[in-house]
Protein backbone atom coordinates (compact mmCIF):
# COMPACT_ATOMS: atom_id res chain seq x y z
CA UNK A 1 0.00 0.00 0.00
CA UNK A 2 2.82 2.38 0.92
CA UNK A 3 4.42 1.70 -2.44
CA UNK A 4 1.18 2.46 -4.28
CA UNK A 5 0.75 5.67 -2.28
CA UNK A 6 4.24 6.85 -3.23
CA UNK A 7 3.56 6.12 -6.90
CA UNK A 8 0.26 8.03 -6.70
CA UNK A 9 1.94 11.07 -5.08
CA UNK A 10 4.72 10.96 -7.69
CA UNK A 11 2.06 10.87 -10.42
CA UNK A 12 0.36 13.98 -8.96
CA UNK A 13 3.68 15.86 -8.77
CA UNK A 14 4.52 15.00 -12.39
CA UNK A 15 0.99 15.94 -13.52
CA UNK A 16 1.19 19.32 -11.72
CA UNK A 17 4.65 20.00 -13.17
CA UNK A 18 3.42 19.26 -16.69
CA UNK A 19 0.40 21.54 -16.27
CA UNK A 20 2.52 24.42 -14.94
CA UNK A 21 4.97 23.85 -17.79
CA UNK A 22 2.02 23.87 -20.19
CA UNK A 23 0.95 27.30 -18.84
CA UNK A 24 4.46 28.75 -19.09
CA UNK A 25 5.10 27.40 -22.58
CA UNK A 26 1.75 28.52 -24.00
CA UNK A 27 1.47 31.90 -22.26
CA UNK A 28 5.06 33.06 -22.64
CA UNK A 29 7.39 30.98 -24.80
CA UNK A 30 10.88 31.04 -23.35
CA UNK A 31 12.84 30.65 -26.59
CA UNK A 32 13.32 34.08 -28.18
CA UNK A 33 12.55 34.45 -31.86
CA UNK A 34 11.34 37.07 -34.34
CA UNK A 35 7.54 37.48 -34.41
CA UNK A 36 7.33 40.40 -36.84
CA UNK A 37 9.45 42.52 -39.18
CA UNK A 38 8.24 46.04 -39.95
CA UNK A 39 10.18 47.85 -42.69
CA UNK A 40 13.33 46.04 -41.57
CA UNK A 41 12.73 46.65 -37.84
CA UNK A 42 12.19 43.47 -35.83
CA UNK A 43 9.85 42.64 -32.95
CA UNK A 44 11.00 39.66 -30.90
CA UNK A 45 8.97 37.22 -28.87
CA UNK A 46 10.71 38.57 -25.78
CA UNK A 47 9.49 42.09 -26.63
CA UNK A 48 5.95 40.77 -27.13
CA UNK A 49 5.98 38.74 -23.90
CA UNK A 50 7.16 41.78 -21.96
CA UNK A 51 4.19 43.80 -23.21
CA UNK A 52 1.91 40.83 -22.57
CA UNK A 53 3.05 40.20 -18.99
CA UNK A 54 0.60 42.55 -17.15
CA UNK A 55 -2.34 40.92 -18.94
CA UNK A 56 -1.31 37.39 -17.90
CA UNK A 57 -1.66 37.98 -14.16
CA UNK A 58 -5.32 36.90 -14.29
CA UNK A 59 -4.26 33.46 -15.56
CA UNK A 60 -1.53 32.76 -13.01
CA UNK A 61 -2.00 29.96 -10.51
CA UNK A 62 -4.47 27.94 -12.56
CA UNK A 63 -4.49 25.37 -15.32
CA UNK A 64 -5.25 26.95 -18.66
CA UNK A 65 -8.53 25.95 -20.28
CA UNK A 66 -9.03 25.93 -24.06
CA UNK A 67 -10.95 29.20 -23.67
CA UNK A 68 -8.03 30.72 -21.71
CA UNK A 69 -5.67 29.75 -24.52
CA UNK A 70 -7.92 31.38 -27.11
CA UNK A 71 -8.06 34.59 -25.04
CA UNK A 72 -4.26 34.66 -24.62
CA UNK A 73 -3.70 34.07 -28.34
CA UNK A 74 -6.14 36.88 -29.15
CA UNK A 75 -4.29 39.16 -26.71
CA UNK A 76 -0.96 38.30 -28.32
CA UNK A 77 -2.28 39.21 -31.76
CA UNK A 78 -3.85 42.44 -30.52
CA UNK A 79 -0.70 43.56 -28.68
CA UNK A 80 1.50 42.62 -31.64
CA UNK A 81 -0.72 44.79 -33.86
CA UNK A 82 -0.26 47.67 -31.41
CA UNK A 83 3.52 47.18 -31.46
CA UNK A 84 3.50 47.22 -35.26
CA UNK A 85 1.45 50.42 -35.25
CA UNK A 86 3.89 51.97 -32.75
CA UNK A 87 6.81 51.31 -35.10
CA UNK A 88 4.94 52.77 -38.07
CA UNK A 89 3.97 55.87 -36.09
CA UNK A 90 7.58 56.34 -34.88
CA UNK A 91 8.72 56.28 -38.50
CA UNK A 92 6.20 59.01 -39.29
CA UNK A 93 7.59 60.98 -36.33
CA UNK A 94 11.10 60.62 -37.72
CA UNK A 95 9.88 61.77 -41.13
CA UNK A 96 8.28 64.92 -39.72
CA UNK A 97 10.97 65.35 -37.03
CA UNK A 98 8.44 65.20 -34.20
CA UNK A 99 9.87 64.47 -30.76
CA UNK A 100 8.92 64.23 -27.09
CA UNK A 101 11.58 65.45 -24.69
CA UNK A 102 12.63 63.56 -21.55
CA UNK A 103 11.53 66.57 -19.48
CA UNK A 104 8.00 66.35 -20.91
CA UNK A 105 7.83 62.65 -20.02
CA UNK A 106 9.19 63.24 -16.53
CA UNK A 107 6.74 66.07 -15.87
CA UNK A 108 3.83 63.94 -17.06
CA UNK A 109 4.82 60.98 -14.86
CA UNK A 110 5.42 63.27 -11.88
CA UNK A 111 1.93 64.72 -12.34
CA UNK A 112 0.38 61.22 -12.29
CA UNK A 113 2.44 60.27 -9.24
CA UNK A 114 1.58 63.44 -7.30
CA UNK A 115 -2.13 63.17 -8.13
CA UNK A 116 -2.08 59.76 -6.47
CA UNK A 117 -0.06 61.03 -3.48
CA UNK A 118 2.90 58.71 -4.09
CA UNK A 119 6.62 59.22 -3.66
CA UNK A 120 8.86 58.03 -6.50
CA UNK A 121 9.76 54.86 -4.58
CA UNK A 122 6.11 54.13 -3.81
CA UNK A 123 5.23 54.72 -7.45
CA UNK A 124 7.92 52.27 -8.58
CA UNK A 125 6.59 49.66 -6.14
CA UNK A 126 3.10 50.06 -7.58
CA UNK A 127 4.50 49.57 -11.09
CA UNK A 128 6.32 46.44 -9.94
CA UNK A 129 3.04 45.01 -8.68
CA UNK A 130 1.72 45.48 -12.22
CA UNK A 131 4.73 43.63 -13.65
CA UNK A 132 6.42 46.81 -14.97
CA UNK A 133 9.74 48.45 -14.29
CA UNK A 134 9.97 52.24 -14.11
CA UNK A 135 11.99 52.25 -17.34
CA UNK A 136 9.33 50.22 -19.18
CA UNK A 137 6.59 52.55 -17.95
CA UNK A 138 8.69 55.59 -18.88
CA UNK A 139 9.21 54.28 -22.43
CA UNK A 140 5.52 53.42 -22.76
CA UNK A 141 4.52 56.94 -21.68
CA UNK A 142 7.00 58.45 -24.12
CA UNK A 143 5.63 56.30 -26.96
CA UNK A 144 2.06 57.27 -26.06
CA UNK A 145 2.91 60.98 -25.94
CA UNK A 146 4.64 60.76 -29.31
CA UNK A 147 1.68 58.87 -30.76
CA UNK A 148 -0.68 61.53 -29.43
CA UNK A 149 1.46 64.30 -30.92
CA UNK A 150 1.50 62.65 -34.34
CA UNK A 151 -2.22 61.90 -34.22
CA UNK A 152 -2.94 65.52 -33.27
CA UNK A 153 -0.81 66.81 -36.14
CA UNK A 154 -1.99 64.43 -38.86
CA UNK A 155 -5.44 63.18 -37.84
CA UNK A 156 -7.15 65.19 -35.11
CA UNK A 157 -6.82 68.50 -36.93
CA UNK A 158 -8.83 67.05 -39.82
CA UNK A 159 -11.85 66.30 -37.66
CA UNK A 160 -14.53 68.99 -38.06
CA UNK A 161 -18.05 68.84 -36.62
CA UNK A 162 -20.61 71.25 -38.10
CA UNK A 163 -23.81 72.61 -36.55
CA UNK A 164 -25.77 70.92 -39.35
CA UNK A 165 -24.33 67.53 -38.38
CA UNK A 166 -25.23 68.15 -34.74
CA UNK A 167 -28.81 69.08 -35.69
CA UNK A 168 -29.23 66.01 -37.91
CA UNK A 169 -27.87 63.75 -35.17
CA UNK A 170 -30.26 65.36 -32.67
CA UNK A 171 -33.26 64.76 -34.93
CA UNK A 172 -32.30 61.18 -35.64
CA UNK A 173 -31.08 59.97 -32.24
CA UNK A 174 -32.92 62.13 -29.73
CA UNK A 175 -36.27 63.01 -31.28
CA UNK A 176 -36.88 59.63 -32.89
CA UNK A 177 -35.89 57.78 -29.71
CA UNK A 178 -38.53 59.55 -27.61
CA UNK A 179 -40.68 56.92 -25.93
CA UNK A 180 -44.44 56.86 -26.41
CA UNK A 181 -46.36 55.65 -23.36
CA UNK A 182 -49.88 54.24 -23.43
CA UNK A 183 -51.81 54.73 -20.18
CA UNK A 184 -54.28 51.86 -19.93
CA UNK A 185 -57.04 50.36 -17.86
CA UNK A 186 -57.76 46.63 -18.05
CA UNK A 187 -60.44 44.07 -17.30
CA UNK A 188 -59.43 40.39 -17.30
CA UNK A 189 -62.14 37.77 -17.84
CA UNK A 190 -62.22 33.99 -17.96
CA UNK A 191 -64.38 33.48 -21.07
CA UNK A 192 -65.29 35.05 -24.38
CA UNK A 193 -68.98 35.12 -23.47
CA UNK A 194 -68.36 36.99 -20.23
CA UNK A 195 -66.04 39.42 -22.01
CA UNK A 196 -68.68 40.22 -24.64
CA UNK A 197 -71.34 40.67 -21.93
CA UNK A 198 -69.19 43.14 -19.96
CA UNK A 199 -68.14 44.94 -23.17
CA UNK A 200 -71.81 45.54 -24.11
CA UNK A 201 -72.55 46.96 -20.67
CA UNK A 202 -69.61 49.34 -21.03
CA UNK A 203 -70.69 50.44 -24.52
CA UNK A 204 -74.25 51.14 -23.33
CA UNK A 205 -72.93 53.15 -20.40
CA UNK A 206 -74.54 50.87 -17.81
CA UNK A 207 -71.19 50.68 -15.94
CA UNK A 208 -68.04 52.74 -15.73
CA UNK A 209 -64.88 50.92 -16.70
CA UNK A 210 -63.56 51.23 -13.13
CA UNK A 211 -66.72 49.79 -11.61
CA UNK A 212 -66.78 46.94 -14.15
CA UNK A 213 -63.17 46.10 -13.25
CA UNK A 214 -64.07 45.93 -9.55
CA UNK A 215 -67.04 43.63 -10.19
CA UNK A 216 -65.88 41.35 -13.00
CA UNK A 217 -62.09 41.47 -13.40
CA UNK A 218 -60.06 38.46 -12.26
CA UNK A 219 -56.39 38.50 -11.34
CA UNK A 220 -54.31 41.34 -9.93
CA UNK A 221 -56.02 44.30 -11.63
CA UNK A 222 -59.17 44.68 -9.53
CA UNK A 223 -59.02 48.47 -9.77
CA UNK A 224 -58.45 48.23 -13.52
CA UNK A 225 -55.42 50.53 -13.52
CA UNK A 226 -52.58 49.12 -15.60
CA UNK A 227 -50.50 52.30 -15.53
CA UNK A 228 -48.52 53.85 -18.38
CA UNK A 229 -46.50 51.40 -20.48
CA UNK A 230 -43.87 52.00 -23.15
CA UNK A 231 -45.44 51.30 -26.53
CA UNK A 232 -42.25 49.54 -27.65
CA UNK A 233 -42.60 47.07 -24.75
CA UNK A 234 -46.16 46.03 -25.59
CA UNK A 235 -46.97 42.64 -27.08
CA UNK A 236 -47.67 42.74 -30.83
CA UNK A 237 -51.30 41.64 -30.29
CA UNK A 238 -51.81 44.55 -27.88
CA UNK A 239 -50.30 46.97 -30.39
CA UNK A 240 -52.73 45.72 -33.03
CA UNK A 241 -55.70 46.25 -30.69
CA UNK A 242 -54.56 49.75 -29.71
CA UNK A 243 -53.54 50.84 -33.23
CA UNK A 244 -56.70 52.81 -34.07
CA UNK A 245 -57.88 53.51 -30.54
CA UNK A 246 -58.23 57.10 -29.35
CA UNK A 247 -57.88 58.25 -25.73
CA UNK A 248 -61.09 57.48 -23.80
CA UNK A 249 -62.13 54.64 -26.12
CA UNK A 250 -62.56 50.97 -25.20
CA UNK A 251 -61.14 48.17 -27.36
CA UNK A 252 -63.05 45.08 -28.44
CA UNK A 253 -62.37 42.04 -26.20
CA UNK A 254 -59.45 39.85 -27.33
CA UNK A 255 -57.81 36.67 -26.09
CA UNK A 256 -54.39 36.83 -24.49
CA UNK A 257 -52.64 34.04 -22.56
CA UNK A 258 -55.83 32.03 -21.97
CA UNK A 259 -57.69 35.07 -20.69
CA UNK A 260 -60.03 37.56 -22.34
CA UNK A 261 -58.96 41.17 -22.14
CA UNK A 262 -60.83 44.46 -22.42
CA UNK A 263 -58.60 47.54 -22.62
CA UNK A 264 -59.39 51.20 -22.24
CA UNK A 265 -56.93 53.76 -23.58
CA UNK A 266 -56.82 56.56 -21.00
CA UNK A 267 -54.21 58.73 -22.68
CA UNK A 268 -51.01 58.69 -24.72
CA UNK A 269 -47.94 60.33 -23.21
CA UNK A 270 -45.09 61.41 -25.46
CA UNK A 271 -41.79 61.98 -23.70
CA UNK A 272 -40.46 65.38 -24.64
CA UNK A 273 -36.94 65.47 -26.02
CA UNK A 274 -34.26 67.37 -24.17
CA UNK A 275 -33.64 70.80 -25.72
CA UNK A 276 -30.84 70.81 -28.28
CA UNK A 277 -28.84 73.34 -26.24
CA UNK A 278 -28.76 70.86 -23.31
CA UNK A 279 -27.26 68.03 -25.36
CA UNK A 280 -25.35 69.89 -28.06
CA UNK A 281 -21.91 69.40 -26.51
CA UNK A 282 -22.57 65.71 -25.83
CA UNK A 283 -23.62 65.24 -29.47
CA UNK A 284 -20.60 67.17 -30.72
CA UNK A 285 -18.26 64.93 -28.71
CA UNK A 286 -19.91 61.77 -30.00
CA UNK A 287 -19.74 62.87 -33.64
CA UNK A 288 -16.14 63.95 -33.10
CA UNK A 289 -15.29 60.54 -31.58
CA UNK A 290 -16.86 58.65 -34.49
CA UNK A 291 -15.09 60.77 -37.10
CA UNK A 292 -11.77 60.56 -35.26
CA UNK A 293 -11.90 56.75 -34.97
CA UNK A 294 -12.70 56.48 -38.68
CA UNK A 295 -9.87 58.82 -39.74
CA UNK A 296 -7.38 57.24 -37.35
CA UNK A 297 -8.14 53.74 -38.66
CA UNK A 298 -7.75 55.00 -42.21
CA UNK A 299 -4.44 56.64 -41.23
CA UNK A 300 -3.12 53.39 -39.72
CA UNK A 301 -4.35 51.29 -42.66
CA UNK A 302 -2.52 53.57 -45.09
CA UNK A 303 0.70 53.27 -43.05
CA UNK A 304 0.33 49.49 -43.06
CA UNK A 305 -0.39 49.43 -46.80
CA UNK A 306 2.74 51.45 -47.59
CA UNK A 307 4.95 49.39 -45.24
CA UNK A 308 6.56 45.96 -45.64
CA UNK A 309 5.22 43.88 -42.75
CA UNK A 310 6.02 40.20 -42.17
CA UNK A 311 4.21 38.63 -39.19
CA UNK A 312 5.65 35.33 -37.91
CA UNK A 313 3.54 34.78 -34.77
Amino acid sequence: MKGLRKIFILFLVIFYFLQVRNYLVFATEVVDRIVAIVDGEIITLMDLNQRLKPYLKQFQGRILTDQDKKIILKLKKKILDQMIDDILIKKVAEKYKLKVSDLEVKNYIDKIREENGLTLDEFKKQLKLQGLTYKQFYNKVKDDMLRNRIVSALVRRKVVVTDEEILNYYKKKFKQSMKKKFCLKIILLSSKGKAEEVYQKLKKGNLTFERAAQIYSIGPYKNGDLGCLNYSDLNSSWKKVLANLKPGEIALPFEFQNRWVILKLVKIKQESAKPLKNVKEKIRQEIYRQKFVKLFNEFIQKLRKDAVIDIKL
